[in-house]
């Protein structure tokens, strides 16, 4: 059976899940991204990717990633 889209449910879907690859690599592309944004001076970025990368990391069972809540 192929994947619902969010077209064939009406709009997007309450949840997503991954799976812990999945899961571990989008958090290493944020963690990525939030360097290159630190590098750049992006400071509005920085907190916004953060962030997310702050509730992935506890999400995933582990503690504020390096580098803490400050931006170098």
């Amino acid at each position: 059976m192929p994947p619902v889209t969010p077209t064939d449910a009406g709009g997007p879907p309450e949840a997503l899940s991954y799976n812990l690859d999945e899961a571990l690599t989008l958090l290493a592309a944020l963690e990525d991204a939030r360097d290159g944004l630190i590098d750049s001076r992006h400071l509005a970025e920085v907190v916004s990717v953060g962030t997310e990368i702050r509730v992935i990391s506890r999400k995933l069972g582990f503690d504020d990633p390096e580098g803490g809540t400050d931006a170098r």
